[in-house]
């Protein structure tokens, strides 16, 4: 019996620039263009749990099988677009193991910000604009709160794909942060992703601190990307507001 290959060696990222001042504030061209939009969904699976704890920046991971449209293209990286989580009747929310309390860096800018009102799934530009750059973790408090009608609504997204440098991770992963305040975990329900550009390739840090700034500068660049017209339609797309069982 021959023995098994070894799982390939990640690769060598390279390390973030000191300064990021000179980051673009908007990506990509002024519609999507191929190969985005580019859906992707799945059940909500258990990741590291490093997002909401170590970093104040929840994710959701998408399973392995759903990422089949973001391996063809071979390009680890930040993408960004909209996301939806869609509560499943056959999995309780909250959850009964909702996310360890936040302990990562503490700044008054991380206390919860209330949501623009939104009566419908459409995200204007002006509603993309008042969308703040950094969420609380989920859930903000303790003990996770009642699920909120404003958590099943489309929300703007950025995306981690790729190995993570700055943690050494052995595998390939996708982890979605989506722009607002959960009231409860979602693990087990499922989430509809439409990609719709990219941000930058995945690099190295030489510190916590200069990655939670890269990836709030992320944030950034994503909300005033999705801003555009061409884009903001998207939140309106089938993929997203269709109700799965």
């Amino acid at each position: 019996m021959a023995a098994q290959a070894p799982a390939p060696a990640p690769p060598n990222a390279p390390m973030a620039p000191v300064s990021r001042s000179s980051r673009p504030t908007i990506v990509g061209p002024d519609q999507p263009e191929h190969p985005y939009p580019m859906k992707l969904e799945g059940t909500v699976t258990k990741g590291f749990g490093r997002g909401a704890r170590f970093l104040g920046i929840p994710t959701a991971n998408l399973p392995d099988t759903s990422l089949d449209p973001l391996n063809a293209l071979n390009m680890t990286g930040i993408y960004y677009g909209f996301a939806r989580i869609h509560p499943s009747s056959s999995t309780p929310l909250p959850s009964t193991y909702p996310t360890p309390i936040h302990s990562g860096p503490s700044s008054p800018s991380l206390k919860p910000t209330k949501p623009p009102n939104l009566d419908t799934h459409e995200l204007s530009k002006e509603a993309l604009e008042s969308i703040p750059t950094i969420t609380a973790p989920y859930p903000p408090e303790q003990h996770a709160q009642r699920w909120s009608k404003e958590d099943e609504k489309i929300w703007p997204m950025v995306m981690s794909v790729g190995w993570n440098p700055y943690f050494k991770n052995e595998k390939i992963t996708a982890e979605v942060h989506i722009m607002h305040p959960f009231k409860a975990d979602f693990y087990g329900h499922h989430m509809s992703v439409l990609v719709l550009g990219y941000i930058r390739p995945e690099l190295d840090y030489v510190s916590k601190e200069a990655l939670i700034e890269d990836i709030q500068t992320d944030v950034k660049v994503a909300l005033n990307s999705l801003a555009r017209s061409e884009y903001a339609k998207y939140a309106e797309n089938l993929f997203l507001t269709k109700d799965r069982l």
